[in-house]
């Protein structure tokens, strides 16, 4: 990578961190992991590896917000009595995508090859039974991304198939999507206690050169002393619960369908403005520990796509 552009993305970078607060004990920590590998119903030799197929991410969650996230005017740590409460989300993480069929050549109707390697910060102020989000999603796409060296050794470690595409990636480009969104818990059912159901929707927008768009969600989870979705706080020392949900999204832009913002690669495929998405899942808590076990089946993303997509999550969650 150019060294001016090295440095413009490390003072990106630098500005996003110097928005969190400047003190303040870590709250909760958290890996995410997605991959198709993880459809385990799937027999091995016939799993997809394509579209969306990985994404790693690390977050921390602190107390207090930045004053651009002071959506509702609470900046307390988040307490059992809080009546508004604020947080702040810092995360990295690296996603990868790759077309449906490989090739030393670009072929159209196939997206690209892509990697996107970023950091975001991410507000939320809770008061009630509303909780209000406002982030920043900064990275880069091309060589700089390390999308290419990492599937490449992974597979070749693995012994899985050697992508050859990856030299006609999507090219170099810093991007960024800025997001709002708000949660509502529309029910919450309790018995002896202990919270044993819940559903939420959720609305959020996006603008940005990586992504702009708006989608709406609804989630219900049920079983025994269900985690507070927001706090993570519960009643007893274990909880388990099955979660399902459904949304749909407007995508006005996607960068890794688009193709790069300015020059570089263009679109190889045609993008559909409407995706749905269905959701399901199960968690189990104890301690400060919780691990939940998430399946997403997207509905085609364009119109080259021969059917949908699914991938799964595995999400592990440590709170203080």
């Amino acid at each position: 990578m150019h060294p001016v552009r090295v440095r413009r993305l490390v003072l990106v970078l630098v500005w996003l961190l110097a928005a969190v607060p400047a003190a303040g004990q870590v709250s909760a920590m958290q890996v995410t992991s997605d991959n198709d590998a993880y459809d385990f119903w799937v027999p091995m030799d016939v799993r997809p590896d394509w579209e969306y197929t990985n994404g790693f991410r690390v977050a921390a969650e602190l107390p207090g917000a930045p004053a651009w996230g002071r959506l509702a005017g609470a900046a307390a740590a988040c307490a059992e009595d809080a009546p508004g409460c604020a947080t702040t989300t810092v995360e990295f993480g690296h996603r990868l995508y790759t077309p449906r069929q490989d090739s030393y050549t670009p072929l159209a109707g196939q997206r690209h090859f892509a990697g996107w390697l970023y950091a975001a910060a991410t507000a939320r102020v809770v008061r009630g039974a509303t909780r209000r989000t406002a982030g920043l999603e900064v990275g880069v796409t091309g060589p700089a991304s390390l999308g290419r060296p990492l599937m490449e050794k992974y597979h070749r470690m693995a012994g899985f198939w050697e992508p050859v595409g990856w030299r006609h990636q999507l090219a170099f480009e810093p991007a960024f999507a800025a997001r709002a969104g708000v949660d509502r818990r529309l029910a919450e059912v309790r018995a002896g206690g202990l919270r044993v159901a819940d559903v939420e929707a959720s609305a959020t927008g996006a603008l940005g050169t990586l992504r702009t768009g708006a989608a709406a969600s609804l989630r219900a989870r049920a079983g025994y002393d269900v985690p507070d979705a927001w706090t993570g706080r519960r009643a007893t020392g274990v909880a388990f619960y099955l979660l399902g949900g459904a949304g749909g999204e407007y995508v006005a832009r996607d960068l890794f369908l688009d193709g790069n913002t300015f020059g570089g690669d263009g679109a190889r495929v045609t993008r559909r403005p409407w995706v749905g998405q269905l959701t399901a899942g199960a968690g189990f808590a104890a301690a400060q520990l919780g691990v939940e076990y998430r399946v997403a089946s997207r509905s085609r993303e364009y119109q080259e796509e021969p059917a949908g997509h699914t991938y799964a999550t595995i999400e592990i969650t440590w709170r203080r």
